[in-house]
């Protein structure tokens, strides 16, 4: 790191913090312990390039294995980034060049003749900002260190020194502590979880629960209100923090912010980093759907803080980083995590109670009307994350669920269920803290049958039959029977049949839905983009007539489709229609009765006649008040005269 770009950068590393996540990890810091050291430099970043070195102790071994990892943790897919690196040569620390010979995709074996240390250097090509693992240019360096920093096993657990030279002008931004001058990490997985934002930012300090926090936005420039983002992120870590008893496990904390760079966010010991649309923090000057997402995935990945980072299912526990790490748990790790993210936006007033149960209601409908529901677990959900989770295919529908979203539902379920059996004394929020007690990241990590066990002790009441249903089966989740413990229920609202806007109160989130009658509408079981077929669902009498994924329709009865929706809703069930398609360059004909199915979509909302203990239940699961029904001023009568 260049002197200048150092001093430039002192008020933000703030010297001396170590974090208490890191303990457990952190070295004696004795004379004579092994440290790895990588030098980063960018002597032509519009190119795209960044030029690394690794210098590590050898010991004397004849033959050291350098390697890659494969993946990154956050994402459940194999990436292979080595597969950008170039010019890979080695020297010992004299200068004189060592044998170096590719033994595997993402591993070299270095000779080193005996030396007692060895420098390993690459060109490293950084064009991958989508999935969040490195990317450079003129303005900026991202590096995730599991997609930059190569390593040796033997030296995993190593100190490591990280030197920067920057081009002038270019500041840091990362988790990571400072040290005479470098970034120092207490071991290589440390580094891999503390990614470096390098370059031009915004940067806006804030303090949260009595410790600093930053706000750190790429690139420079875009309009948003930063008061109202920090004010609105303090929410977040001030609720998020109270589910685990008030405590951060961090001394200091860095949300990093990619505007303008897609969407989606991945977590990181003591960071976190978020790409989101521009239009989302420009939404913060006043009001839109674009900013409260950017608070729902700053929620996700802030909760991830605990359940993740900590609290880690053993079998990503510690991780494997040259192949995939199976865990039936990621429901809990990720359906958790987008349930209390989800929970706290409520609960910190940053999200409308009303919208709250409409996108639970949402996620229920979605998931009934999903046929693949009948056929994935959750658990296998999780434990397929490697193939079928991060391998998207057409038939997806029919035969997958996702641990986000189906792990989201079963995590109110359990919430639920606990607060049912024990008449709103114990909720999920005492699961978690207790999880996290028990099962520090110093040790092994947990199991589906440790998590099950803390659920038995705290509820005096057995949860096999719950995980054999619910968790590693298929049964449908009974949401009739538990809303009503927090003054909920789950029913068919109709759908409405004009187009009219909706009313300032629906805007709003707070109109209340009315009951109507249920009617049947046509069913086709297509999902289309376009004229093109991008689904075809199983319990839909197209999947029977025979048409495919990547059909183009392109007649109905004769018509041009346009909108299939709004075609269907001109026809009836029972009703045979023609569909004229193209499969690759053939025109096909195919003549399907159209089935039926209710015209309504799965709904939450407040029971109208609450009793006192539901109110209560409400109010301790929601973290916001029952609202009470307005009632209108009768006007005054007029006075004679």
């Amino acid at each position: 790191m260049r002197p200048s770009t150092f001093h430039a950068v002192l008020a933000f590393l703030v010297l001396g913090h170590a974090a208490p996540a890191f303990a457990e990890q952190r070295s004696n810091g004795q004379a004579g312990e092994p440290v790895v050291t990588y030098e980063v430099a960018f002597p032509a970043p519009q190119t795209q390039m960044v030029e690394i070195a690794m210098t590590a102790p050898c010991a004397g071994e004849g033959a050291v294995e350098v390697m890659l990892p494969a993946w990154r943790p956050g994402r459940y897919s194999i990436l292979d980034p080595a597969s950008g690196l170039r010019d890979v040569r080695a020297t010992s620390t004299a200068g004189e060049e060592l044998l170096v010979h590719k033994i595997a995709k993402a591993a070299w074996r270095v000779e080193t003749g005996g030396a007692d240390a060895f420098r390993f250097r690459y060109r490293l090509y950084a064009n991958s900002i989508g999935d969040r693992t490195r990317h450079v240019d003129a303005t900026h360096a991202f590096l995730s260190g599991s997609a930059v920093f190569v390593y040796s096993p033997r030296l995993r657990g190593a100190r490591v020194r990280v030197e920067l030279d920057l081009p002038a002008g270019w500041e840091v931004a990362t988790g990571l502590e400072e040290e005479d001058g470098a970034l120092v990490a207490a071991s290589y997985d440390v580094l891999v979880d503390s990614p470096l934002e390098l370059g031009l930012h915004d940067r806006h300090a804030f303090e949260a629960l009595g410790k600093p926090h930053e706000l750190v936005v790429w690139p420079p420039g875009v309009e948003y209100d930063a008061d109202r983002v920090t004010g609105d992120l303090t929410k977040i870590v001030e609720t998020q923090a109270a589910i685990f008893g008030g405590d951060l496990p961090y001394s200091r904390y860095v949300f990093l912010v990619h505007a303008g760079a897609g969407g989606g966010g991945t977590e990181h010991l003591n960071s976190t980093i978020m790409q989101t649309p521009r239009a989302a923090l420009e939404e913060s000057l006043d009001e839109g759907d674009a900013y409260r997402r950017f608070l729902g995935l700053a929620a996700h990945e802030f909760f991830h803080t605990w359940n993740v980072k900590q609290l880690r299912p053993a079998g990503i526990h510690p991780y494997d980083y040259q192949s995939e790490n199976y865990t039936d748990l990621l429901w809990v790790a990720e359906g958790g995590t987008s349930y209390f993210g989800d929970l706290s936006l409520a609960r910190a007033g940053l999200k409308k109670p009303k919208k709250y149960l409409d996108g639970l209601g949402k996620a229920i409908d979605a998931l009934r009307t999903r046929p693949g529901a009948e056929v994935q677990s959750v658990a296998a959900s999780s434990f397929d994350a490697w193939t079928k989770g991060s391998q998207r295919s057409a038939d997806d529908v029919n035969s997958e669920v996702s641990f986000y979203s189906k792990g989201l539902l079963v995590c109110l379920l359990l919430d639920l269920e606990l607060r049912t059996r024990t008449e709103n004394a114990i909720g999920l929020d005492g699961v978690v803290r207790t999880m996290f007690e028990r099962y520090p990241l110093s040790g092994s990590g947990y199991t589906s049958a440790d998590l099950e066990n803390v659920l038995g002790m705290l509820s005096y009441s057995s949860f096999e039959e719950f995980f054999a249903s619910f968790v590693d089966g298929t049964e449908p989740l009974p949401f009739e029977e538990v809303l009503p413990v927090v003054g909920l229920e789950l029913y068919l609202k109709p759908e409405k049949k004009d187009e009219d806007e909706a009313s300032e109160e629906e805007e709003n989130g707070e109109a209340e839905d009315e009951d109507g009658p249920l009617e049947t509408k046509a069913y086709l079981g297509l999902r289309m983009n376009g004229a093109r077929v991008g689904a075809v669902l199983a319990d839909g009498p197209a999947y029977a007539a025979g048409v495919l994924p990547g059909d183009e329709i392109v007649a109905l009865n004769g018509r041009r489709p346009g909108d299939m929706d709004k075609r269907l809703k001109r026809l009836e069930p029972g009703d045979t229609v023609t569909l004229h398609l193209f499969r690759r360059d053939e025109l096909l004909v195919l003549e399907v009765v159209l089935g039926g199915v209710p015209a309504a979509k799965w709904t939450v909302r407040r029971v109208k006649e609450p009793t006192g203990a539901q109110k209560a239940a409400y109010e301790a699961w929601l973290g916001q008040p029952w609202p009470e029904k307005k009632t209108e001023e009768k006007a005054p009568e007029p006075e004679d005269g």
